[in-house]
């Protein structure tokens, strides 16, 4: 399957999962600290609202398939939304080098976006965006 030259990336379908998955599963990151039934609508949204206002080659990697799901218990689920996020920045530091910066500041936009959206920002949360930083930055 070869891509057209309007594809910002060379990604394999792997890395294409990973990259969509680290994304994603920043902001659900952040609304798992301080969950809530109803603020799970608004951190939804808030989440999407953040990836839409990306620019298109940014937007390009953080749609498609179905993301890596979450399992095992919460601290599993937090370790590998990390590692996922290592591993996003790695793979397109490698291949699309001229998206990292980009990329890196949708995921943290998102994050950031999913914490203010009920209400205010807790310490759980901060704490979370803060772990969500350190992962971006390698």
């Amino acid at each position: 399957m070869s891509e057209t030259p309007q594809q910002p990336t060379t990604l394999t379908e792997d890395e294409q999962k990973t990259v969509r998955s680290a994304a994603v599963r920043a902001g659900a990151l952040v609304a798992q600290a301080e969950p809530g039934f109803f603020d799970t609508f608004k951190e939804s949204f808030a989440a999407s609202k953040a990836v839409k206002a990306a620019p298109p080659e940014i937007q390009q990697l953080m749609v498609g398939g179905m993301p890596e799901m979450p399992s095992g218990g919460k601290d599993e689920a937090k370790a590998r939304t990390l590692e996922l996020i290592s591993q996003a920045v790695a793979v397109l530091t490698q291949k699309a080098p001229t998206l990292v910066e980009g990329y890196k500041a949708a995921v943290l936009q998102s994050a950031k976006d999913v914490a203010a959206a009920a209400d205010d920002t807790s310490a759980n949360e901060t704490a979370v965006i803060g772990e969500i930083e350190r992962a971006l930055a390698g």
